[in-house]
């Protein structure tokens, strides 16, 4: 009982305060549950006859005497409600005390705790309650903290209660019999005793049953039938607990007469108390019958095991089915006629628990008849529609097994009418035009809807006309039959879309045939889609609806001059004389405008661009047709032309002033007409404007240290000076004008890489220019260096080989020469056509290496050098000539032979391995070299590690050797 003494000191706050504490959280379904006392009392053999019930102060035990000396023995009983339990699995009980004092607390003394009977108003010494049974006996003090916490295990007396549902336990707590006199042993407790207890209601079980057919639960004497394959197994049960989230089945089954083969599984949870499993009805012999039962679990407790349900299993299935028809037999003939229907049997050719059918067409098998009793014969009606018909049909029994599929193919006469509906909307005349290419047709006959059919004589052409009136909108169904006599030849059924949709009609604006040009004016004709109609409904382009009233014919025309070239969308709805309002048509087109269009990605339309001076791209076009050549003037310069080319075309201006500008352009047509001119009007910047020759604007030139020269040219006049600023230099320089308001200056730039030059000027009264800012890059001199080897990890070994990849910007640049290490400088031509040359060198030494390279131009000058430092490790070398790295070649069972040469000095063994085979190990020679043999015994790819070792035992990094293995 220590350690349950001491697991209580944290419900000190708890027992202080005499509190009941309940914790239901959803992760936790059972209840925590903290009760406290529903009442008390202690006795006293001083005052044998006198009652304290419910008393103030502490619960004393054992021996005490008062403030006069006298000697007292008392016993303290405490009463708890645990109605509450009734119905629940207990997992845990412990009654728990909180000690007041102790008269020897070095010793460890004897508390018992007992059951007894209630305690009633008259409870005292002499007249105690009767104790019924021993709850249990801890140590107090010695080693357990004293005054501290007294904890006893009532888990099985409490759960005895629940279970015979009593509303109420009394616990006495006393000394055992030979220690309750002595006043060493006494104690007195806080009155505050609490159960802590964790209890659970455990779940039931409402139903089990299959899930297919639903719920299905077969007795033993009447088992369910099943087939071969897996069923789901369900239970659906109830928990008294709110927050039962782990609710889960288990099931179980066995062959009947034998349940040593009883299996048990735990299914999963669908919400709702209800679980499932799929359980594999193959595993067991044809014919076995299967008991089958479950049980709920919630995370805690199990509920009973329900009545078993029983299947038997059926692994038989049934027989090809039989198909026959006389109106359509299978005999590759054309028989009866498109839209004629004929009657077809589907037999189950023997299988007498056949249930029912499935069929459908061209290998489909979606709609299922069922037999009017097992194993009987049933009968489909149906109506072929194409030439060349396949029914398929496949049988079920009562198991759900399914027999093969057969397919029953036939052919039919091409004998329906044809048909083409002309359609007028709603209560206006409609058509159906009706045709037969079968001689002997005397009449059709047509039905719409659900009304009954109407006959007509068809012509000596095998022809009707048909005028029909479709009263309502909606989908509607036309039959139409053609008959010789009396005989039914031929039948077509359609479904059509009967709209009171009005339609619009316009020559003026017809995508795509016509388009509407700006402020040229059109009209456009509605014509009613139903009877009635007194005006209609529109918006163009957007905004509120406008109202358009209608002629005594139901038209109206709509006339529109359009201001705005764009793509519009006319909506239209018509308004009945009866409020009735249609669906809404919408008719789209597009207006062009006459004038050309003008863009340019150099000179907007806002703001202050380019310079005088700089040239800029403008794109002319047009979408009217018939166009011959664009004519455009800039400012005041005279008129110019254009070739149009698919009505669109690009010329470059150079503006010769800042500020405002004009481009007036206009379209001459093939037929000598011109359009309206278009004024396109944009600001040009007069910012100074920079050229250069030896750096030009955002071009690759130079390199540091080399000089260019740049000419600042006004953007505006009377410029005097330009003061310039080089990015990097942030210092600003000033130059004189010169009177043609020009200044050239001399810049060398001193980083490579993107620069930026930024240039204002100065007129004779101060004014100051906005700033040209222009970029150029300077050429970067050095050699790049890139490789897998670097200054951070070492790869290789001696006799490994390294790649650098070598380039430069300095295009003049015709060779490249390099050295390792400072050994003899060696040189490779520049690749070019490519932008990297690739250098090749041979490790000579580990660790620290140093590559460097230098470019060299056709006159003999050089780059600068550029020293690359890299790490060599000690990996050895592995060659092969029958498997060379990375190539597919050999074959399986083709031996190989693979030489190790050490990537460092003083190697004497090599280890390898083949994949994830096992580590074998070489002797090297003095030379430090190895070959081994290895046969592949697979094809695709593999791969080799080997690492060496020296004489003290020191391992060399590792190779990793991938080659590739044919297929032989």
């Amino acid at each position: 009982m220590r350690a349950r003494r001491l697991l209580a000191a944290s419900l000190g706050t708890v027992l202080g305060a005499g509190l009941i504490s309940v914790n239901t959280s959803p992760a936790q379904a059972y209840e925590q549950r903290d009760t406290g006392k529903s009442g008390w009392a202690y006795t006293d053999s001083h005052l044998p006859k006198k009652s304290f019930v419910n008393p103030s102060g502490d619960a004393p035990i054992g021996a005490w005497t008062d403030a006069a000396g006298a000697r007292h023995k008392s016993r303290s009983y405490f009463t708890f409600d645990v109605a509450r339990f009734r119905g629940t699995v207990i997992h845990k009980a412990d009654l728990v005390i909180e000690e007041r004092s102790a008269a020897d607390c070095a010793t460890a003394q004897p508390v018992e705790l007992w059951r007894t009977d209630p305690i009633t108003a008259t409870t005292s010494w002499n007249s105690s309650p009767r104790r019924r049974e021993l709850l249990g006996t801890v140590q107090a003090g010695g080693e357990a903290a004293c005054p501290g916490y007294l904890v006893w295990d009532i888990m099985p007396a409490l759960q005895k209660l629940a279970d015979q549902g009593k509303q109420t336990l009394t616990v006495e707590i006393r000394l055992p019999h030979g220690f309750e006199a002595k006043l060493s042993h006494g104690r007195k407790l806080r009155p505050f005793p609490v159960i802590h207890s964790e209890s659970n209601h455990a779940p039931t079980v409402g139903q089990i049953g299959l899930e297919f057919p639903s719920w299905a639960c077969g007795t033993s004497a009447k088992p369910q039938p099943v087939g071969p394959r897996y069923y789901s197994l369900m239970v659906r049960g109830a928990d008294a607990d709110p927050y039962d989230y782990d609710y889960s089945g288990q099931f179980a089954a066995w062959p009947v007469g034998d349940e040593n083969q009883r299996v048990e599984q735990f299914g999963s949870s669908y919400g709702g108390a209800l679980s499932k499993i799929d359980w594999d009805m193959s595993q067991y012999p044809d014919g076995t019958v299967v008991a089958w039962t479950a049980r709920a679990y919630d995370g805690h407790d199990f509920s009973a095991w329900a009545k078993p349900c029983y299947v038997k299993v059926d692994a038989q299935r049934p027989a090809t089915p039989v198909v026959v028809s006389a109106k359509y037999p299978d005999d590759g003939q054309p028989h009866g006629g498109s839209g004629v229907p004929g009657t077809f049997t589907f037999k189950a050719n023997g299988s007498p628990d056949v249930v029912g059918y499935y069929w459908g067409r061209f290998g489909e098998t979606y709609n299922y008849i069922p037999a009017p009793a097992p194993g009987a014969d049933v009968t489909l009606e149906y109506t072929p529609t194409s030439f060349f018909e396949s029914l398929s049909v496949r049988s079920v029994d009562s198991a759900s097994n399914s027999s093969e599929t057969v397919r029953y193919e036939f052919r039919v006469k091409s004998t329906a009418p044809q048909v083409r509906v002309t359609m007028g909307g709603v209560g206006l005349p409609s058509k159906l035009a009706v045709s037969t290419n079968v001689e002997g047709v005397t009449e059709f006959g047509y039905r719409i809807g659900d009304g009954g059919e109407t006959r007509v004589p068809a012509g000596a052409d095998g022809t009707a006309g048909i005028p029909v009136v479709f009263d309502r909108t909606g989908n509607v169904k036309i039959e139409v039959r053609s008959y010789a006599g009396s005989e039914l030849v031929g039948g077509y059924t359609e479904t059509v879309s009967v709209r009171d949709t009005p339609t619009v009609a316009s020559d003026d604006f017809a995508f795509p045939e016509h388009d509407g040009v700006v402020d040229r004016p059109g009209t456009f004709t509605f014509r009613p889609g139903r009877t009635g109609v007194v005006a209609y409904e529109y918006t163009l382009g957007g905004g509120d609806l406008q109202r358009l009233d209608a002629a005594a014919d139901g038209t109206a025309v709509l006339r529109w001059t359009p201001t705005e070239p764009n793509w519009y969308v006319l909506n239209v709805r018509s308004i009945s004389a009866d409020g009735t309002v249609s669906e809404t048509a919408q008719y789209e087109f597009n207006v062009i405008d006459i004038k050309p269009g003008v863009y340019s990605s150099t000179y907007y339309e806002y703001g202050a661009w380019g310079g005088v001076g700089i040239p800029g791209e403008f794109d002319f076009g047009t979408a009217m047709p018939d166009v011959d050549v664009f004519l455009y003037r800039l400012n005041d310069g005279p008129e110019q032309i254009a070739n149009a080319e698919y009505g669109s075309a690009r010329v470059t201006l150079a503006p010769d002033r800042s500020g405002s500008n004009t481009l007036t352009v206009r379209t001459r047509f093939l037929d000598g007409s011109f359009s309206p001119s278009r004024t396109y009007t944009f600001e040009v910047s007069d910012a100074p404007v920079v050229a250069s020759s030896d750096y030009p604007e955002n071009g690759d030139a130079g390199q540091p240290g080399q000089p260019g020269r740049f000419t600042f040219n006004p953007g505006r006049s009377g410029v005097t000076e330009y003061r310039y600023v080089l990015e990097y230099t942030g210092e600003e320089q000033v130059v004189a004008a010169g009177a043609d308001g020009r200044a050239t200056v001399e810049i060398t730039p001193t980083h490579s890489g993107y620069t930026l030059l930024t240039v204002t000027s100065r007129t004779a009264d101060g004014t100051v220019s906005p700033e040209r800012r222009y970029y150029f890059r300077v050429r970067d001199p050095r050699v790049n260096v890139s490789s897998a080897y670097d200054e951070y990890s070492p790869r290789g070994g001696i006799g490994s080989v390294g790649r650098f990849g070598v380039y430069t910007e300095i295009s003049e640049v015709t060779t490249f020469e390099y050295q390792l290490n400072g050994g003899a400088w060696q040189s490779v031509p520049k690749e070019p056509d490519a932008l990297v040359t690739d250098i090749s060198v041979t490790m000579d030494r580990n660790g620290a290496n140093v590559f460097s390279v230098r470019g060299r131009t056709a006159s003999g000058d050089y780059t600068p050098q550029t020293d690359y430092p890299f790490l060599v490790g000690t990996a050895p070398k592995v060659a092969s000539s029958t498997y060379p790295a990375d190539e597919w070649a050999g074959g399986v069972g083709v031996p190989g032979e693979f030489t190790f040469t050490q990537g460092s000095p003083g190697v004497v063994e090599f280890e390898y391995t083949v994949d994830d085979g096992q580590p074998v190990t070489v002797a090297a020679n003095a030379a430090g070299v190895a070959t081994v043999t290895y046969t592949p015994t697979s094809f695709s790819s593999h791969t080799m590690r080997v690492r060496g070792r020296t004489a003290d035992g020191a391992w060399t990094d590792m190779t990793s050797y991938y080659f590739l293995v044919n297929f032989s």
